[in-house]
């Protein structure tokens, strides 16, 4: 039997992603596709057709994107402190860590074939290159 996807680990990669996980998509239709929401099809297909060697590695880096997410969490804790006895914190750690998670979760959309989505609001703290993207110069 063919290695797929169940509906946790679905849910957990669209999170990452950036896509809702609709239970109704948009009505109007462009390019055959539900407008706004055509990237998030492209995901849902990709879950039909990926194969077991895509699965296994896609879930392999859902687990490094949940891994990061949980250090970031952790982090918050540590954001408070300027020193702790002689140890003295990154700075930086909570940017690194975000860092981290980008580099993990692009490397699921890679498994999968598919964007992260252009529309998500993670963009202003770089995380996402799409529409919402800063530009500079």
């Amino acid at each position: 039997m063919a290695q797929t996807f169940s509906e946790v680990e679905r849910d957990r990669i669209l999170h990452f992603l950036g896509y809702p996980e609709w239970k109704a998509l948009a009505q109007s239709i462009q390019l055959g596709y539900p407008m706004a929401s055509q990237p998030l099809f492209l995901v849902y297909d990709a879950f039909l057709r990926i194969g077991a060697g895509g699965v296994a590695s896609a879930l392999r880096d859902l687990c490094q994107c949940e891994a990061c997410e949980s250090q970031i969490g952790d982090a918050r804790s540590r954001m408070k402190a300027e020193a702790v006895g002689n140890i003295r914190l990154r700075a930086n750690e909570a940017d690194a860590l975000r860092r981290e998670l980008q580099f993990w979760t692009k490397r699921l959309a890679d498994d999968l074939g598919v964007v992260v989505n252009p529309y998500s609001q993670m963009s202003w703290q770089g995380m996402t290159d799409g529409i919402s993207t800063r530009v500079s110069g």
